[in-house]
């Protein structure tokens, strides 16, 4: 097994997970009735481009954490991998402190709500929610995504312009269903 990360977050030897890298918990993954690998590559398309050269240079935030390509495509690599995100996550339990105050690890922003809670945009048909990051439609998603999570009833949408997800419970209705009888 390997060491939890050699992904640094800043220079006070703070050493990110995996999951923190591409913005992920394991019980957001585990929360996934069915394979995880959409929602790692989306997680991982995301991080690349929020850590992009051009777009850091410009607009960095002291509060992010900056990541290489190597740290985000290794992150990548370890939790796409069934059989190393397993080792990995025990490495992490092995490497937990014991439990008591402070702060707990793997919490990542991921907000719970209802598909009836969220506006819809008529013309471009496609859902949306702010998010707390500024971005007025952080939240996107259209019926081709809830079809795709439909077996699920729950979608995991991340944010455009941060690591911030929701996690959207519905229930999906058949058409015959909807017609009086």
């Amino acid at each position: 097994m390997s060491a939890p990360s050699d992904a640094t977050t800043d220079a006070t030897t703070k050493t990110a997970t995996h999951y923190e890298v591409l913005g992920l918990s394991p019980s957001m993954l585990d929360a996934v009735a069915q394979d995880p690998s959409q929602l790692i590559k989306q997680a991982y398309r995301r991080t690349l481009l929020r850590n992009h050269p051009d777009k850091t240079a410009s607009a960095s935030s002291p509060r992010e954490p900056i990541y290489t390509v190597d740290q985000i495509s290794h992150a990548f690599a370890v939790l796409a991998s069934p059989t190393r995100r397993a080792e990995y996550d025990a490495s992490l339990r092995l490497a937990l402190p014991a439990p008591g105050p402070g702060p707990t690890r793997f919490q990542t922003g991921v907000e719970m709500v209802d598909l009836d809670d969220l506006a819809f945009d008529d013309d471009r048909g496609r859902w949306y929610r702010p998010c707390r990051c500024g971005n007025d439609r952080g939240y996107s998603f259209d019926e081709a995504d809830l079809a795709d999570a439909a077996d699920d009833g729950l979608l995991m949408v991340g944010c455009l312009d941060c690591s911030l997800w929701l996690s959207v419970h519905f229930a999906a209705v058949d058409d015959d269903e909807l017609r009086p009888k």
